[in-house]
């Protein structure tokens, strides 16, 4: 159907506001000295998955499933760039925090709309 409108949890509803915040940090490291010695391009590639995961955010709060496509592709995608950047470590916080983050967001993935 389209345009259905479900009352958004409240834990999605934090886990977009953690989010969001996790994706500033991340902003912080993409610009960091050591991401400029690895590369010319890290930056630039690494800015461009955060904001990717930005827009997941977006997508998640407004109970899109398009918004869970993407923050696991861009999850995927970060760990990638991670481990050519040779600074990937599973037991980062990071790691941890979005792991759960898509754990819970597959239970709420039914309820959520697949329109834009």
């Amino acid at each position: 159907m389209v345009g259905i409108k479900t009352k958004r949890p409240r834990l999605v509803s934090i886990i977009s506001i953690v989010g969001w915040i996790m994706v500033v940090m991340s902003f912080i490291y993409a610009f960091s000295p050591n991401v400029k010695k690895i590369g010319e391009f890290y930056p630039a590639l690494y800015s461009f998955v955060v904001c990717l995961q930005f827009i997941s955010f977006v997508g998640i709060w407004y109970m899109k499933k398009w918004g869970v496509h993407l923050f696991i592709a861009s999850f995927f995608a970060k760990n990638i760039l991670l481990v050519f950047m040779n600074s990937f470590t599973p037991g980062d916080i990071t790691f941890l925090i979005s792991g759960i983050f898509i754990i819970i967001l597959l239970f709420f993935y039914r309820g959520m709309d697949i329109n834009l």
